[in-house]
């Protein structure tokens, strides 16, 4: 329900700003241009979020992905990024992105949320410094620039248009807030409402954060904060305070965003609470304290006392104190979020993909790999136990002739039907409906081979477990029964099916070089059971000639002998299309 509130939101929020803009100027010129400079504002953020976007072209994924292999590194690469791109939102959901897809750890994950939230106020830096001088006659060329390179074909030179026209928009946003406020106090003047002490420092943490909340950027909000500083609407510590309510507020964007991602996306989007809260908390108690420090950085850089550099000082100041402060806790908060939210559904449930990876192409095919190898899991626990045996016997070193006597789980309760149902075809919707968004979206051809690999993958491990349930009564009934010679080639059945599961786990922990080895070896249990299915009538018949079997028994026996024959079949051409071994074939080949 949140989820699609924010949606519907997201989708009319920029009607909602314009008809309030349009309200504001009929009411009054001075608050329609502090409306209308917030709105330009968020409009040149979104051309900057969407420009870095087109420009990064997955580098950014693959910076990220090998850039935060420690805590430090993790925080240098939020703080860079963030610095760069003045987009703390972009890095954190590129973020939640690679820790939903289990690319990077959590732990790496809060480093970089950290780093980002200290690279974002480079933007106070920037916002105070562009109020402190006129930047109207900037942002025009910029504007005209970056709108001349958005005409061109190239998605480089899209990127930096958009990039452009953004920075334009951002600093035209500025000059009309700035513009609002300097005849503000001629409607209302906001001085008159201000607290002295901590009741005033609380009352304005709770004001910068309603605001941040509402418009979802700090950016925008300290752009007011500024501007209603410099035009004297508030005080010097109540700016501060307002400051400090922008980190408040601005959880809310990611923390709702996070409810569409999986359990991992979401304990990112809390650590990040914890960040901001925490810090804000530590920030209010020692308050007078930290004022007295920034007062003494801003005078040894010859700050004068009405600067408004201040303010982008404090900014810095209480965010890189929040990352000194809890830098040691970063594997502890791991921890804790690790124990206190865990994945409490089934394995239905999809675990990497989720449509928030879509614009990171590059990220959201490794997540759809993790996702079909999730599925065949789900498979290969369903096939082991209907040919009975247990996941620990397919994966040790134990020969399975030694463990076909064991039928302890043919006299368990085991319903394939129904699993294939709740864990294979509901994760199969999943996988093709995503990577049906992710291919459109797709130009490069690699690409668009490796999603059709993948969907192939797993259309044929869904018909595996698909047939295998098909076997599953008579597997039980024979395998058990007293006929001994139906039970010799039951078992015969489950021993070359569990050595075949047995292969595939082992690609699992096979070294890249040495998989074109077990390609091999995968054709060659393909041509034995290719053979296995054409001796099957020789076989049948050879029992029934011998009484061994009744004419109804080699029935079931020659139909249960193809269905292993196709349960392999797919098991193999899925683990070649997964693992890459594979020429990839038409999509029209996945609806075969």
């Amino acid at each position: 329900m949140i989820t699609k509130f924010y949606s519907i939101f997201q989708q009319y929020s920029l009607s909602i700003i314009i008809i309030l803009v349009i309200y504001a100027l009929a009411i009054n010129e001075q608050i329609g241009k502090l409306c209308a400079g917030v709105a330009i504002l968020l409009f040149g953020m979104l051309f900057l979020s969407e420009g870095f976007k087109k420009f990064s072209g997955g580098f950014l994924e693959r910076i990220l992905a090998s850039s935060t292999k420690t805590s430090i590194r993790s925080i240098l690469f939020g703080t860079i990024a963030t610095t760069i791109m003045q987009s703390s939102t972009l890095v954190s959901v590129i973020s939640i992105s690679f820790v939903s897809a289990s690319l990077i750890t959590l732990t790496q994950g809060i480093g970089v949320i950290f780093g980002a939230n200290l690279g974002n106020t480079a933007g106070s830096w920037l916002i105070a410094g562009a109020s402190s001088i006129n930047i109207s006659s900037l942002a025009l060329p910029l504007i005209v620039g970056g709108l001349l390179f958005n005409f061109q074909s190239k998605p480089i030179h899209k990127g930096i248009g958009k990039i452009l026209a953004g920075l334009g928009f951002f600093f035209l946003g500025i000059f009309y807030i700035k513009a609002g406020f300097e005849n503000l106090k001629d409607v209302i003047d906001l001085s008159q409402y201000q607290f002295e002490g901590y009741k005033g420092i609380i009352a304005f943490i709770l004001i910068g954060a309603l605001i941040t909340a509402i418009i979802q950027s700090s950016h925008a909000t300290l752009a007011i904060i500024i501007s209603a500083f410099l035009e004297q609407q508030i005080g010097y510590e109540q700016a501060l305070g307002a400051v400090l309510g922008t980190s408040v507020g601005g959880v809310v964007t990611a923390l709702i965003a996070s409810l569409s991602t999986n359990i991992e996306g979401k304990k990112l989007a809390i650590a990040n609470c914890m960040f901001n809260f925490i810090t804000v908390l530590l920030t209010t108690i020692l308050f007078p304290y930290l004022l007295i420090l920034n007062n003494t950085i801003a005078d040894l850089i010859g700050l004068s006392a009405d600067s408004i550099l201040r303010l982008a000082v404090f900014h810095t100041l209480f965010n890189a104190f929040g990352v000194i402060a809890l830098f040691i806790f970063i594997p502890s908060i791991a921890n804790i979020l690790n124990k206190l939210l865990t994945q409490n559904t089934t394995e239905t449930t999809p675990l990497f993909v989720n449509d928030t990876l879509l614009p990171y192409q590059d990220t959201a095919i490794i997540a759809l790999e993790n996702e079909v190898k999730h599925l065949y899991d789900n498979a290969f626990v369903i096939i082991s136990h209907t040919i009975g045996f247990s996941r620990q016997d397919i994966r040790s070193n134990k020969k399975l002739e030694t463990l076909i006597n064991n039928k302890e789980w043919f006299y368990k309760e085991f319903y394939v039907n129904e699993l294939y149902n709740t864990q294979i075809k509901t994760l199969f919707n999943v996988i093709m409906d995503f990577s049906t968004k992710l291919q459109a979206l797709v130009s490069n051809k690699q690409h668009t081979e490796r999603i059709t690999a993948l969907q192939i993958a797993s259309r044929k491990i869904a018909e595996a477990t698909k047939n295998i349930g098909l076997l599953q009564q008579n597997m039980k009934k024979h395998s058990t029964g007293k006929n001994k010679a139906l039970q010799k080639e039951y078992d015969n059945m489950r021993l070359d099916l569990g050595e075949l599961l047995r292969t595939i786990e082992n690609i699992k922990i096979t070294p890249q070089e040495n998989l074109m080895d077990i390609k091999v070896e995968l054709k060659k249990q393909k041509k034995f059971f290719k053979k296995q299915d054409k001796n099957a009538f020789h076989i049948v018949e050879k029992l029934i000639h011998e009484h061994s079997i009744q004419t109804t028994d080699g029935t079931s026996l020659l139909n249960d002998l193809s269905f292993i024959h196709s349960v392999t079949k797919e098991l193999i051409s899925a683990t070649n299309h997964i693992h890459g071994l594979s020429d990839t074939k038409s999509i029209d080949d996945i609806n075969q």
